[in-house]
C-alpha cells in the first residue's frame, strides 16, 4: 500500500486498529448473547436439573463458526458476559474501538473474583487506565486499586489463591521441546528466581552457554538437588575443574519407535508418552541411552495364528505395559518402547536376556513377567527389561523431494464441495449400515468388539469434534447413526463405518441432538450445529496410524539361497527288529479304506469284522500267556 508520507500511513494504521477493536467487541458480545440464549433454551428443553450442562452447545457451535478451539470460544463468551453484566464502562471503551481485546481480557481476568460492590468503585479508574497501559501493567493497576479501596478483600483473595491456584505443569512444545508453567506465591517466585540466578553463576566466565541456557541448566540442577553447575569451558585451569561430576538418575521416559526406524532402515516419527511426536533421530538418541522394555508383538500374533485363532483384543493387546482399554496409541507390530531409566547407558552392548528363575533361584526384578504376568500371553513373549543396545551409526540419507509427499484432501476443498452439493451432508451411509445388506457379526450389539473399536480409534488421534484435544484413547465409542436398542436392525449398526471417538462432552451434546454428525467418503467426519455451523475433521494419514507400526518389515534380499538340508539316512536294519504285530498281521487285517467305507453296512462286511475281532482276541490271549511264563527283559 502506498501513502503520501509517514503521517498518512500512521493515520490509516490507527483507523484499521480501531475497526479491528470494534469488530472484536461485537464478536465477543455476540458470542455471549448467543450463549445466554442457548442456555435459556436448553434449560427449558431439558429441565433445570440439567442446567449444569446447558449453554455448552453455544460454545461448541461458536468454535465451529469461528474456526477456533472450544477453549477460545469459552473465553469469548466469558469476556462478553463480564462486559454485559459487570463492566459497562469497559464495554463502552471497547465498543468505541479505543481499547483492544488483549487489554479487555486482562481486565476481565484480573477482576473475575472481585465483588461487584468493590468493582463498581474501581471501574472508572480502570477504564481510563486501559487507554494507555499495557495488559501486564493493567493487571498490576487492578491490584493497586483493589488494595487501596478494599484491603481486607485483597487479603482474602490472596489467601484463596494460595490454597487453590498454586500449580506446576509441563506441556509439549514444538521440535522436541517442552514448556514448564508454575503458579507460585510472590515469595516463592522470588526465591526460585534468586536460586536459579545464583546457581547459574557457579560457572566461570569462559563457559560457552548463553544466559538463557545457563538459567535452564541451573533450574534442572536445582531439580536434581545439586549445589553447583558443571562448567563446560573445557580448560584445565578452570576454577571448577576439580569439582566432582555426579551422575544424575535417569527417570523413566517411554519412547515409542518402530524397529525399522531404530535400525535406520526407515525414518518414521517417534512418540514420547505425555509429550507427543518427535523426530526419528531424537527417538534414536533417547533409545541409545535407555533401558529397553520391549515386546516384539509379531511373536504374539504368530503364536495366536499357530493356535488357530487371533485374539479380538485389537491393538490394545500389543501395548507395552500400559492401558488395557484396547484404544491406546502405544506399542504395536515390532515396535519397541524404550524406558529411559537409571541403568541406561550409551556404550551398552547388544541386549542380553536376564536370568530366569530357574537359573538364579529367585525372581528377576527386571522381568515383568514375574511381577505382573499378562493373562493369555505366553511367558516367553512377556515384557523383559534389556540394557541399551548399540545402534547403527548415523548416515544422512537424501531428503525426499516435495513431489513424493502425498497429502489427502484439504478441509477447504471439503467445505467447498459441501457448498456446491449440500446433499453430501446426508452422509456416505445415511442408514448407518455401511453398505451391508445383512448385519455382520456383532453389528446388532451396542457395545463394539475390540476389533471394531481398535479399527475406529486407529483413524483419529483425538475426539473428532473440530478443535477438541481429548485423546482418542480417553474418548467414548460414538455411533454416528444412533443405535436403536428396541430395533437394532433398523438403527445404526455397530460397525467400523458407523463409529467415531467422541469425548464425554461432545458425545453428550450429540446425544441431546444439539449436533448432528455425518461421515463422508474417506473417513471424513463432519459436525453440524443446530444453526448450520459446520466443522470438519480429517482422519490421520495412513502412515501415522498406530496400525501402520504393525506391518511386518520386508525380508532382506540374500545373495544366494540357503543350501537344502541333506536327505535323512535310512535306519540301520541291524538295529531294527520286527514287532509281533508286523510278523503275525496280514494286509487283509487292516481297517477298511475310504472307498470300502461305502459298504460298511453290507452283511458280508459285518461278518468279516466279527471274524477279525475273534482273530484279534485269540492273538491277545496267546500274547498274554507268553508274558505270564516269560520273565521281563529288565
Amino acid at each position: 500500500m502506498d501513502f503520501e508520507d509517514g503521517a498518512a500511513a500512521l493515520s490509516a494504521l490507527r483507523e484499521y486498529g480501531r475497526a479491528e477493536n470494534i469488530a472484536a467487541a461485537h464478536k465477543v458480545l455476540t458470542a455471549a448473547a448467543f450463549a445466554r440464549r442457548q442456555f435459556a433454551h436448553e434449560v427449558d428443553l431439558f429441565g433445570e436439573e440439567f442446567a449444569y450442562r446447558a449453554g455448552r452447545s453455544a460454545e461448541m457451535e461458536t468454535s465451529l463458526a469461528l474456526g477456533v478451539s472450544a477453549f477460545t470460544a469459552e473465553r469469548y463468551v466469558a469476556v462478553g458476559n463480564a462486559l454485559d453484566l459487570r463492566l459497562p464502562l469497559i464495554r463502552e471503551v471497547f465498543v468505541s474501538g479505543r481499547v483492544d481485546f488483549p487489554r479487555v481480557f486482562a481486565l476481565v481476568d484480573a477482576t473475575a473474583e472481585i465483588s461487584d460492590a468493590t468493582l463498581a468503585l474501581m471501574e472508572g479508574h480502570l477504564a481510563d487506565a486501559a487507554l494507555y497501559l499495557t495488559p501486564k501493567k493493567l493487571v498490576a493497576e487492578v491490584m493497586r486499586e483493589l488494595i487501596r479501596i478494599n484491603p481486607i478483600e485483597a487479603e482474602e483473595l490472596r489467601k484463596r489463591r494460595e490454597r487453590h491456584c498454586r500449580r506446576v505443569s509441563v506441556t509439549a512444545d514444538l521440535h522436541g521441546m517442552a514448556q514448564v508453567y508454575a503458579t507460585l506465591t510472590a515469595a516463592e517466585g522470588r526465591t526460585l528466581d534468586s536460586l536459579v540466578q545464583e546457581m547459574a553463576g557457579t560457572v566461570c566466565r569462559e563457559d560457552p552457554r548463553t544466559v538463557d541456557n545457563l538459567r535452564t541448566d541451573a533450574f534442572m540442577a536445582l531439580v536434581h538437588g545439586e549445589s553447583y553447575l558443571h562448567c563446560q569451558c573445557g580448560r584445565d585451569d578452570c576454577p571448577t575443574a576439580h569439582l566432582p561430576r555426579t551422575e544424575r538418575p535417569k527417570p523413566e521416559v517411554h519412547i515409542h519407535i518402530d524397529l525399522e526406524s531404530l535400525l535406520r532402515l526407515a525414518d518414521h516419527l517417534g512418540h514420547v508418552e505425555g509429550h507427543g511426536p518427535i523426530d526419528p533421530e531424537l527417538a534414536r538418541l533417547l533409545a541409545g541411552d535407555a533401558t529397553w522394555q520391549a515386546v516384539i508383538t509379531d511373536a504374539r500374533r504368530i503364536d495366536a495364528e499357530r493356535n488357530g485363532s487371533v485374539g479380538d483384543g485389537g491393538e490394545g493387546d500389543s501395548y507395552c505395559g500400559g492401558d488395557t482399554n484396547g484404544n491406546d496409541d502405544g506399542v504395536s507390530g515390532g515396535e519397541i518402547a524404550c524406558d529411559k531409566a537409571a541403568e541406561g547407558r550409551r556404550d551398552g552392548q547388544l541386549p542380553r536376556e536376564p536370568k530366569s528363575d530357574s537359573e538364579s533361584g529367585e525372581p528377576n526384578p527386571g522381568d515383568s513377567s514375574v511381577a505382573n504376568p499378562t493373562p493369555g500371553v505366553p511367558t516367553r513373549y512377556r515384557l523383559r527389561r534389556r540394557t541399551a543396545g548399540q545402534l547403527p551409526p548415523r548416515q544422512d540419507s537424501p531428503r525426499p523431494s516435495p513431489d513424493t509427499n502425498t497429502r489427502g484432501p484439504r478441509i477447504t476443498n471439503i467445505l467447498d464441495a459441501i457448498t456446491a452439493n449440500p446433499a453430501l451432508l446426508d452422509g456416505q451411509y445415511p442408514d448407518g449400515h455401511g453398505g451391508y445388506d445383512h448385519p455382520p457379526r456383532g453389528a446388532l450389539t451396542y457395545r463394539p468388539s475390540n476389533t471394531v473399536r481398535t479399527a475406529v480409534f486407529d483413524k483419529y488421534d483425538t475426539c473428532t469434534f473440530p478443535g477438541c484435544t481429548v485423546k482418542a484413547r480417553d474418548c467414548q465409542f460414538d455411533h454416528i447413526v444412533e443405535f436403536d436398542p428396541d430395533n437394532p436392525h433398523a438403527g445404526g449398526w455397530t460397525i467400523e463405518s458407523n463409529g467415531e471417538p467422541a469425548c464425554i462432552w461432545h458425545h453428550q451434546a450429540k446425544t441431546d441432538r444439539l449436533f448432528r454428525v455425518v461421515r463422508l467418503d474417506g473417513d471424513v467426519i463432519v459436525w453440524i450445529g443446530q444453526h448450520g455451523a459446520i466443522g470438519v475433521t480429517l482422519p490421520l494419514p495412513a502412515e501415522q496410524r498406530p496400525s501402520a507400526r504393525t506391518k511386518k518389515p520386508a525380508a532382506r534380499p540374500t545373495s544366494k539361497p540357503p543350501p537344502a538340508p541333506p536327505p535323512p539316512e535310512p535306519p540301520d536294519p541291524g538295529i531294527y527288529e520286527l514287532t509281533w504285530w508286523e510278523t503275525h498281521m496280514h494286509p487283509t487285517d487292516l481297517p477298511p479304506t475310504l472307498p470300502e467305507l461305502a459298504t460298511i453296512t453290507d452283511p458280508g462286511h459285518l461278518a468279516r469284522c466279527a471274524q477279525l475281532r475273534a482273530h484279534h482276541a485269540e492273538h491277545l490271549a496267546i500274547l498274554g500267556e507268553r508274558l505270564r511264563h516269560q520273565p521281563p527283559p529288565f
